[in-house]
């Protein structure tokens, strides 16, 4: 019974990325709130170096995004810029202001299918764990 839940997750989690890439994408004119940084740390408590930067967004749908350091500090909170977004999961795709492209996406479309379409073959036994076997590894079956 759980492996059926898990499989019938993985395959709306499959449709879910594949219709993300298909829909039309957002365009929105958004204002910065606020900045924020997060510094990863190991389980004694030393910062590892690996920091994540975010933009919080006003004015529309799209509540933050996820950006590199040089633009978190380029733009400044109160600015106004377009974002645009997918539907589904609101990942920002592309971030500029007029006419300058800050930062821009190109190969977000092929990440999201080909997850998907391994997330749906997975549930519907195309890739498939051999459990009964002494191998380890994934197993591809075709037919």
């Amino acid at each position: 019974m759980f492996k059926f839940l898990f499989r019938c997750v993985l395959f709306i989690v499959g449709l879910a990325l594949i219709a993300d890439t298909g829909l039309p994408i957002r365009v929105e004119q958004l204002r910065i709130d606020r900045h924020t940084s997060h510094t990863q740390a190991d389980d004694r408590g030393f910062k590892t170096g690996d920091t994540s930067y975010t933009l919080h967004l006003i004015d529309g749908v799209v509540s933050s995004c996820s950006v590199g350091y040089a633009l978190y500090t380029r733009l400044k909170d109160g600015d106004s810029i377009e974002v645009r977004s997918t539907r589904i999961f609101r990942n920002c795709i592309r971030i500029s202001q007029g006419d300058d492209v800050m930062q821009d996406d190109n190969y977000w479309k092929y990440v999201g299918l080909i997850f998907g379409a391994l997330l749906i073959a997975s549930a519907v036994g195309w890739l498939r764990s051999d459990d009964e076997d002494d191998r380890s590894g994934i197993g591809i079956r075709l037919g």
